[in-house]
C-alpha cells in the first residue's frame, strides 16, 4: 500500500516521555522536600498508568486523571500535600522535557519530504506543544492534534473523526498511524479503519484481536517499507 499521510504518536514513539516524566517527577518532589526515591516513583507510575488506561477506556475524564494521581500518591506515601497544586508544578516541569527516541531526528528528516505528517497525542495541550517546540519536531508537522483540545482521546473514533475532518484531501486507505501503545494507538487505528504500525522496541506481546499491519523495533525500520 502506498501511504500519503502518517499520524504520529509522540510519547514513547518519537519523544522519550519516560525520561521527561522521570526528570519532572524528581525535580518536583525535591522542590517540596517530599520522599524522592525509585520506590516512590514506581508507586506513582503504577497509579498514573492505571488512570491513563481508565481514561483511554472512557471511564474518567482528563481533569479527573490529572488532579487525582498525585492525591492518591500522597495518600499512599503519607504525605500531607496538595495534589492539585503539585500537578500544576509538575506539568510545567514536564513541558520542558524534550529528549528524543533514538533515530527520531534522522527518520523525521527522511519522512518529512515524502509524507504529510500529523501528531496525534493524548497529552496535555500546553505541555505537548511546548515539548514539540523545544525538541524542534513541530516543524515537521502539518498539524498537531492533542486530546485535551479535541475533546476526545485515542482510541475513540471521535478523536480520529476530528483529525480526519481537518486533514486536506484525507484518504483513509492511504493513512497509517505509528505508535507504541496497543491500547491507544493500535486500537485507535483499528477503530478508525486505518493501517497501524506498532513501534515495539521492548518486544512486548500483542493483545489478541488487534490488527497490526507493521511491527518495528527501531524507528529506522520505517524507511524499509514506507
Amino acid at each position: 500500500m502506498e501511504y500519503t499521510t502518517l499520524l504520529l504518536d509522540m510519547d514513547g514513539t518519537f519523544l522519550d516521555f519516560s525520561a521527561a516524566e522521570h526528570s519532572a517527577f524528581y525535580r518536583a518532589v525535591e522542590a517540596h522536600g517530599y520522599p524522592c526515591d525509585e520506590e516512590s516513583y514506581r508507586i506513582y507510575s503504577r497509579i498514573n498508568h492505571s488512570l491513563w488506561e481508565a481514561f483511554e477506556r472512557g471511564e474518567i475524564d482528563k481533569p479527573t486523571l490529572l488532579f487525582t494521581r498525585f492525591g492518591r500518591l500522597f495518600e499512599q506515601l503519607g504525605i500531607d500535600g496538595d495534589g492539585v497544586a503539585f500537578e500544576e508544578e509538575y506539568q510545567m516541569m514536564l513541558g520542558e522535557g524534550h529528549e528524543l527516541i533514538e533515530g527520531a531526528q534522522e527518520v523525521l528528516d527522511w519522512l518529512f519530504p515524502r509524507y504529510d505528517l500529523y501528531v496525534v497525542t493524548n497529552g496535555v495541550e500546553v505541555t505537548q506543544r511546548n515539548r514539540l517546540k523545544l525538541s524542534g519536531l513541530d516543524r515537521f508537522m502539518k498539524d498537531i492534534f492533542v486530546s485535551e483540545a479535541v475533546g476526545y482521546q485515542k482510541p475513540q473514533t471521535e478523536f480520529f473523526d476530528y483529525c480526519f475532518q481537518r486533514i486536506p484531501d484525507f484518504q483513509r486507505e492511504k493513512t497509517m498511524i505509528i505508535g507504541d501503545s496497543l491500547t491507544s494507538d493500535i486500537q485507535g487505528g483499528n477503530n478508525a479503519g486505518i493501517a497501524a504500525c506498532w513501534f515495539n522496541p521492548a518486544g512486548k506481546q500483542n493483545t489478541p484481536g488487534l490488527r497490526i499491519d507493521r511491527e518495528i523495533r527501531h524507528l529506522r525500520e520505517l524507511k524499509d517499507f514506507l
